[in-house]
């Protein structure tokens, strides 16, 4: 049996940022995190839950020489750095940075490069090159909808797994719980904060992954440091972590396009049944990829299943609950709602307009009948009687003599005229009737008092 705990002979830091964008990739070249990552005990837990994780292209090896930054340089020393760009079945993107740093580092020292790889993410340059666009040349399939270049998102976490000499002092330094050391609150914080004020700030130390003088787990935000774990643990609290920044990066884009999809709607000028049917039925889509964000994109990172081991879950639930990704998923959840309230708007507009459009349509053609039927059937009574071979008939007077023929026509067309008249005055007459009270139910209503004088 392999035991989980460990002090690892260097310092690593895995950073993991989300991108801007869907991504397009080929999924015979993408690959399963336990491909690239040493899982152990965990990678059957990644193997059955590899339809909702995010797939990883080849690493890209990168050599410390070529790595630097447009302006400001790191303190730090360098060693191995491992790129691979992952992405969610949603297609939602990842940059993620494996590295090595030589041994004998500082708190400030790792806290400087933390705060430059993620103040500066977009000044990182590869032979002169930026990263994101030297990443894209290697790996080559990997490319956005819109064929434009890769861009940093807003998110990012920084998972640093201390080792050496470094590691030893943050176990000596950091045995009371109740207590943070100085090193800990400039690493969490990237050099940021004053590390003489620690009592105060609100830095995550779950219970079940901090043993005294063997393991230590310190996080917030945007930064995790992790001592004493075996490299599969600390693997897997980087596919933890790579789940949460893919959700909240979500979060921001679910939020983004239902605003957008509330201005579409607002800014439309349809009118006409089909330009309001066009209009629903790109809500609609709008609304249906929103949905499958929020079940696929968020929920499904934010559940703590996917590795369901103890150790993960307690740090999973710990930086899902600093990230307050409960509160956003809720309100991101009740944002989308108002979204589909302005489809059903819609969409009764469209209903209601139909209806007034067929019935307009067999009013029209009810009239046109009832008219046509009203002229028809007086000539049609009059050409019979003067077909008819009879002595009130003379053949050698015109049919359109009303001096002798009047009465025939009276008799003719006044019924029509009369029943016409008669359905006028009964449709203006009849409206619509509200219900009115039983005399039982007046009588047992109850009656105001009246006051006395």
């Amino acid at each position: 049996m392999i035991p989980d705990t460990g002090i690892r002979a260097e310092t690593r830091i895995l950073v993991i940022y989300n991108l801007g964008g869907r991504l397009r990739v080929q999924p015979d070249l993408m690959y399963s995190f336990s491909d690239w990552l040493d899982m152990g005990r965990f990678a059957h837990h990644i193997a059955a839950a590899t339809s909702l994780l995010p797939q990883i292209t080849e690493p890209v090896s990168i050599k410390p020489e070529q790595f630097h930054f447009a302006e400001h340089q790191p303190r730090v020393r360098l060693g191995r750095i491992a790129a691979a760009i992952a992405t969610t079945p949603r297609r939602d993107g990842m940059l993620i940075l494996d590295i090595k740093l030589e041994r004998d580092q500082t708190a400030d020292d790792v806290a400087d490069f933390l705060y430059a790889t993620w103040r500066w993410r977009s000044a990182m340059r590869v032979d002169g090159i930026v990263m994101l666009d030297w990443l894209a040349a290697r790996i080559g399939h990997v490319r956005t909808d819109a064929n434009e270049p890769l861009v940093f998102g807003q998110n990012v976490h920084q998972c640093v797994f201390a080792g050496g000499w470094f590691a030893r002092r943050l176990l000596r330094r950091n045995r009371s719980a109740a207590r943070i050391s100085p090193d800990v609150i400039t690493v969490v914080f990237r050099g940021t904060m004053a590390a003489n004020r620690g009592s105060h700030l609100d830095i995550r130390r779950p219970a079940a992954l901090n043993n005294a003088g063997d393991t230590m787990v310190a996080h917030g935000r945007g930064v995790s440091l992790i001592v004493g774990w075996k490299e599969p643990v600390e693997n897997a609290f980087g596919v933890a972590a790579a789940g949460l920044v893919n959700a909240a990066g979500v979060v921001r884009r679910v939020r983004l396009q239902s605003l957008e999809a509330l201005e579409k709607n607002e800014a439309s000028a349809a009118v006409s049944a089909s330009e309001i049917r066009n209009l629903i039925a790109d809500l609609s889509g709008r609304l249906d990829q929103l949905r499958l964000d929020l079940s696929f994109g968020i929920e499904a990172y934010a559940d703590i299943v996917l590795i369901p081991e103890l150790l993960i879950e307690s740090y999973h639930s710990s930086l899902r609950s600093v990230a307050s990704l409960a509160d956003s998923l809720t309100n991101t959840s009740r944002i989308v709602d108002r979204v589909a309230a302005v489809i059903e708007s819609r969409h009764a507009m469209l209903e209601a307009s139909v209806q007034a459009y067929t019935e307009g349509r067999d009013k029209v053609f009810a009239t046109v009948i009832a008219i046509g039927s009203l002229l028809a059937l007086p000539p049609t009574l009059l050409l019979a009687y003067f077909g008819t071979n009879s002595t009130n008939v003379d053949s050698n007077i015109s049919i359109f003599n009303l001096r002798h023929y009047g009465i025939v026509y009276l008799v003719v067309w006044i019924p029509f005229i009369a029943l016409a008249a008669g359905a006028a005055i009964m449709r203006h007459r009849i409206q619509p009737r509200r219900p009115e009270w039983r005399h039982d139910e007046q009588e047992s209503a109850p009656r105001p008092n009246k006051l006395r004088t």
